[in-house]
C-alpha cells in the first residue's frame, strides 16, 4: 500500500476541506495510507469531529503555509517548516510514496524542486492533466508549470507524458504534438520545430507519434493519448474545456427540463483524475489540486497520486528521460 502526504493547509477553505477529503478516503474500500501534514494538535481535532478514527493515519506537524498572495519562495525561504515543504519532504526522506497538495501552485512547484530535485534529463517540470475523452482517459501536458518552451523541452515533455500514461495503465500511448492543424507544416515556428524534433526522436525510443493534433483529437482521444503543447496553450485549452462542460450542463439541463443528470456527469468528471495535476520531472510524485476543491477533488487527487507511485511512475519517468527502455 502506497502512502501519500496530503497537506492540510492547502486550499482556500483549508484545513476543514482537508479533513473532510480524509474522512472520505479512510471510508473507501481500498483505503490509502495517509500523512497528514499540518499542525498536530489541529488535524487530530478536526479528525474527531469527523468521527474519523486517526489509527493508522500518521502526522507530520507543519506551522506554516503559503497564502495565495505571497510570493512562494520568499515564505518557504522564511519557513522551512511550511507545510508544502514539510509534505515534499516527506517523499524525498521516504516517509512517504507521494505528496499531495490544494495551495498556493507556484509554491507546490517550488517545494517539489526544492525538496526532491529534478528527474535527470527534463530542464523544467511540466503540469500533466488527465483528461477524461469519450475514447479513455489522455495526458495533456504542459498545463501551466512552463509558459514557455523549445522544441527540445516539448520532446522532454512527450517523454514524461508517455511515462505517466503507461504509469496510469496505457500499454502503448501514442503521442501527438497539439497545434492548429493537423496537414504538415501548420502551425508557428514553435510547433513546426518541435513537429521535426518529435518525428526524428520518438520513433527512435520505441514511441509512436501521432505528428500534429487539434483541439478535438483531446476529447476524442483516438488520434493519440498524450497531447503535448507549452504550458501557455495546456492552461488556456484546460480553461477552456472546463468552461466548456459547464457550458453544456447548463444547456442540457435546460433543453431537457432537469439539470441534474448534466450536472452529475459535471461531478463525477471533476472528481476523476481530472481533479489534479501531476507535476512530471520532479523526483517524487506529485499532484497539485485546484485552490477551490471540494473534498471529493482533493480525495481524488489522493487516489491519483497513489495509483501514479503504485504504477512505477517515478521508475518509467526516470528510464524514459534518460533514453533508455524501462
Amino acid at each position: 500500500m502506497t502512502t501519500v502526504a496530503l497537506d492540510l493547509l492547502g486550499g482556500d477553505e483549508a484545513p476543514a476541506v482537508v479533513a473532510d477529503a480524509v474522512a472520505l478516503l479512510t471510508s473507501d474500500a481500498d483505503p490509502v495510507d495517509l500523512l497528514l501534514v499540518g499542525p498536530r494538535d489541529t488535524a487530530v481535532a478536526l479528525l474527531e469531529e469527523r468521527r474519523v478514527r486517526t489509527h493508522g493515519i500518521r502526522f507530520a506537524n507543519a506551522e506554516s503555509f503559503v497564502r495565495m498572495d505571497e510570493d512562494p519562495l520568499a515564505v518557504l525561504r522564511a519557513h522551512p517548516d511550511a507545510s508544502v515543504l514539510v509534505a515534499a519532504r516527506a517523499v524525498a526522506t521516504g516517509d512517504a510514496d507521494a505528496w499531495v497538495s490544494v495551495g498556493h501552485t507556484g509554491a507546490s512547484v517550488a517545494a517539489a524542486v526544492l525538496e526532491l530535485g529534478r528527474v535527470p534529463g527534463i530542464a523544467r517540470p511540466a503540469l500533466a492533466v488527465v483528461v477524461p475523452a469519450l475514447d479513455g482517459p489522455v495526458v495533456l501536458l504542459d498545463a501551466g508549470a512552463a509558459p514557455d518552451a523549445t522544441p527540445d523541452l516539448l520532446r522532454q515533455f512527450a517523454l514524461a507524458g508517455h511515462a505517466y500514461a503507461r504509469s496510469l495503465g496505457v500499454a502503448d500511448p501514442v503521442v501527438g504534438l497539439l497545434t492548429i492543424g493537423s496537414e504538415e507544416g501548420k502551425g508557428d515556428r514553435l510547433r513546426r520545430s518541435a513537429h521535426e524534433v518529435l518525428r526524428e526522436t520518438l520513433p527512435a525510443a520505441g514511441i509512436r507519434y501521432a505528428g500534429p493534433v487539434e483541439g478535438h483529437d483531446l476529447a476524442w482521444g483516438r488520434a493519440a493519448q498524450v497531447f503535448v503543447t507549452d504550458g501557455f496553450t495546456g492552461n488556456v485549452v484546460l480553461k477552456a474545456l472546463e468552461g466548456a462542460v459547464q457550458w453544456s450542463a447548463v444547456r442540457m439541463g435546460s433543453a431537457y427540463g432537469d439539470p441534474a443528470p448534466a450536472w452529475d456527469v459535471v461531478l463525477r468528471t471533476a472528481t476523476s483524475d481530472f481533479a489534479g495535476g501531476m507535476l512530471l520531472g520532479v523526483a517524487g510524485v506529485t499532484v497539485v489540486g485546484h485552490g477551490a476543491g471540494s473534498a471529493a477533488e482533493i480525495a481524488a487527487c489522493v487516489r491519483l497520486a497513489s495509483r501514479a507511485s503504485a504504477g512505477g511512475l517515478m521508475g518509467l519517468s526516470s528510464a524514459a528521460l534518460a533514453g533508455s527502455a524501462p
